[in-house]
């Protein structure tokens, strides 16, 4: 008697959400990778039930209050877009949703993992809900940049990013062990709140004033010391991080809707339309106007 065929997280998804996604690929392609996106409606939650995927999810729109348990106790996130989740092979989730969200979604077959990566699945000990990593990010985004171009597949290049991905959340899991056994913080981890945490509080919070010594105070650190461990763990001062959110949650709501510029200049936090314009085109080369019109 031949075995039933292991449940797809595609297949998982579909059931939990009761729509399928908007656009998905599932090729043999990079061993089986299927490339997802997926628009939830107003949902109050929704259950991923086990599969046969490592499942990678990346948060692409909407900024809402989600809740999850993986066969555990429930997790609070403000899953912000740009937010990553892993989801071991195997494991089911219990979601809980405020409002609407999109998502994209990486499946990859439990199977497939060593062969691609040379090693057994990242994570695969506990559920990674709603973080915060650039590389994996520009992986991601590179996946679906390339799924999109389906005409043009380069399936070695696929396979090499994959391959990256992999290798980079393994990696990522085995320093999050390390650390939590050693009780040593990451660098960048503040006394009062992680720097994930501190990066969800500047996501939810762009439309009011994120100074560097309201930023500190969230922290539980002085600001010159917030200011140096903030730098040393992104890269770039505070007030400069601050003000890219600021622009890509701006090109989010200029190409997404129809609000007019002087709308969207408090939304994100400026308080003039003048300024937020400056701004604007120092990091873009356009003006908001210009950007919507092309976008």
């Amino acid at each position: 008697m031949n075995k039933a065929t292991p449940m797809r997280a595609l297949e998982a998804f579909s059931r939990g959400i009761g729509i399928g996604p908007v656009r998905s690929s599932d090729g043999q392609a990079c061993g089986g990778l299927a490339v997802c996106e997926w628009e939830l409606p107003w949902l109050d939650g929704f259950q991923l039930s086990k599969n046969d995927d490592l499942v990678i999810a990346y948060h692409s729109a909407g900024s809402r209050k989600v809740r999850a348990a993986c066969e555990g106790p429930w997790i609070d996130r403000n899953s912000t877009p740009g937010l990553i989740s892993v989801i071991p092979p195997g494991r089911s989730v219990d979601y809980r949703i405020e409002g609407k969200v999109s998502f994209s979604s990486i499946h990859i077959p439990r199977r497939a993992v060593a062969g691609l990566a040379g090693l057994r699945t990242p994570g695969s000990e506990q559920f990674q809900f709603a973080f915060r990593d650039s590389f994996a990010s520009a992986c991601i985004e590179t996946l679906l940049s390339e799924d999109r171009n389906a005409g043009a597949r380069n399936v070695p290049y696929l396979t090499a990013v994959t391959r990256a991905l992999l290798v980079h959340l393994a990696h990522r899991a085995e320093t999050d062990r390390s650390l939590a056994a050693s009780k040593t913080p990451p660098p960048g981890q503040a006394r009062g709140m992680p720097l994930a945490s501190i990066l969800e509080f500047i996501d939810s919070h762009l439309d009011q004033d994120l100074s560097l010594g309201e930023l500190a105070h969230q922290a539980g650190l002085s600001r010159a010391h917030f200011a140096r461990q903030f730098h040393a763990a992104t890269g770039v001062s505070p007030h400069r991080y601050v003000t890219l959110r600021r622009i890509e949650r701006a090109k989010h709501l200029l190409s997404s809707t129809d609000r007019d510029v002087a709308q969207i200049t408090y939304e994100v936090g400026f308080n003039n339309q003048s300024h937020f314009t400056q701004v604007f085109h120092t990091a873009t080369g356009q003006t908001p106007c210009q950007y919507r019109r092309v976008n």
